[in-house]
């Protein structure tokens, strides 16, 4: 069972990684679907903004030509595309990683989880990069748009702690927790070799 939970993962992390690549091919680049119609996908680089900056580009057409030639200058789409994979990278690992642990826990050997820990450590460090990632993209992504902005909108560093406060908390947590499996992992087999 669990060999194929973790081949649903690695089948997400295929997903996410695809969707990565076209999001930093089209800033913006987003996935609408209801349920009675097809899905259909934008490509507003506004969506990248705030709900505010965004409701401020809605009122001046002038101001959206700007920020859409801003956008459109290959330098602030490469920055774009380096902020999303650098937000978007560690997600992918972090499922890729879960995938592979979860495909060693099936495994029919010995000592699988010993051969599972590792992917689990690899998975709680790519959630504490994660983390911090989420705190330095929006400031980031915010500074690189802001010239195609003004005067329709100021500069802001979302700096959401308290979203990222818990997920770090527990990904530190389950890699304490690894780590100290690990220790009894090492002393069970010193033990063994003692004896």
């Amino acid at each position: 069972m669990s060999r194929r939970v973790g081949l649903l993962f690695l089948l997400l992390a295929a997903i996410l990684g695809i969707a990565a690549v076209a999001g930093s091919i089209v800033p913006g680049l987003s996935l609408q679907c209801d349920l009675p119609q097809p899905c259909r996908d934008t490509s507003d680089p506004a969506h990248l903004l705030p709900e505010e900056t965004r409701a401020a580009l809605a009122r001046d057409p002038a101001a959206h030509t700007r920020y859409d030639a801003w956008v459109a200058r290959s330098d602030v789409r490469a920055g774009l595309a380096g902020l999303n994979l650098l937000e978007q990278g560690p997600v992918i690992f972090l499922f890729l990683a879960i995938g592979l642990g979860l495909r060693r826990l099936g495994e029919r050997r010995k000592q699988v989880l010993a051969r599972a820990l590792p992917w689990v450590r690899r998975a709680s460090r790519a959630a504490i990069v994660l983390g911090f990632a989420h705190l330095i993209v929006g400031g980031l992504r915010s500074a690189l748009l802001y010239p195609g902005l003004a005067p329709a909108g100021g500069l802001q560093f979302p700096l959401d702690v308290n979203g990222v406060a818990l997920p770090l908390l527990l990904a530190l947590g389950v890699y304490t927790t690894v780590w100290a499996l690990e220790a009894g992992i090492r002393a069970e087999r010193d033990l063994a070799d003692f004896v």
